[in-house]
């Protein structure tokens, strides 16, 4: 499938979802206009390669499951004032095997201020692995 397709077809996809119940956090997760927006561009505004782009859009599905399906949070990052409005930040982490051939797939949760929990990124499991092994 061409990058722009998609983008696309993932993007009304994303837009139709507007919330997903977290049983483990006991809160509506809201997927808003700046989950897409990260899995475009990274954490400081730039864009990420096509490559990147389409792996995230291509497992961006299996995020509804892993925010319905989490026993546990996998990491918690407690209010930290990070962002220019100087509103503290949390972060959550919810890792599980999800899909047809059961994947590890990690969401990434943000709260800002008193806000809502907002969908924020997903990756797989070995992520992080796999980047410093290209760099």
């Amino acid at each position: 499938m061409l990058y722009e397709e998609l983008l696309n077809k993932r993007k009304a996809w994303y837009d139709n979802i507007k919330k997903v119940y977290c049983p483990c956090i006991n809160e509506d997760v809201i997927f808003n206009s700046k989950g897409f927006h990260h899995i475009k561009y990274d954490g400081s505004g730039r864009a990420r390669s096509k490559k990147e782009k389409m792996y995230r859009l291509g497992i961006l599905p299996l995020a509804i499951p892993v925010i319905k399906c989490a026993i546990k949070i996998h990491e918690y990052s407690p209010p930290k004032e990070l962002n220019k409005l100087e509103k503290p930040i949390e972060y959550w982490a919810l890792r599980e095997k999800v899909g047809k051939q059961g994947t590890t797939i990690t969401v990434i949760l943000r709260r800002i201020g008193s806000g809502n929990i907002t969908f924020y990124s997903i990756m797989k499991k070995n992520d992080k692995k796999q980047k410093n092994h290209q760099n």
